[in-house]
């Protein structure tokens, strides 16, 4: 070593966590997994139901209620709870049913089990 260099030794105190004697074993049943939509594929899925909403004639200020109503069910909840919502709505007489069965389609080809 020449003069002015210092020499650092560092040292590894080892692992530290929990040491088991074989892998942890995960239970496949820790959390059932539901069919729900697809959030990576989110704005081809609302730009797309915004086109069947204006195909269709729905009024536009119901049509963004039920584009944000039917978002937030089918992302957070499950698809199946946006279908039940979708066909209230088409009971009520808000959407046609050929929007219905549009929109029922356009969940069924987005959604993705999570």
């Amino acid at each position: 070593m020449t003069t002015g260099e210092v020499l650092l030794v560092a040292y590894s105190r080892g692992y530290r966590g929990k040491r088991r004697a074989e892998p942890r074993a995960r239970n496949p049943r820790d959390s059932e997994r539901t069919v729900m939509l697809n959030r990576n594929r989110m704005k081809s899925f609302r730009y797309d139901f915004k086109q069947i909403m204006v195909f269709h004639k729905v009024d536009e200020s119901q049509a963004t209620s039920i584009i944000a109503s039917v978002t937030a069910k089918a992302s957070n909840i499950s698809i199946q709870a946006a279908v039940d919502y979708v066909q209230e709505q088409e009971k009520a007489g808000i959407v046609p049913k050929g929007a219905a069965d549009d929109i029922i389609d356009l969940l069924d080809r987005s959604s993705k089990l999570r």
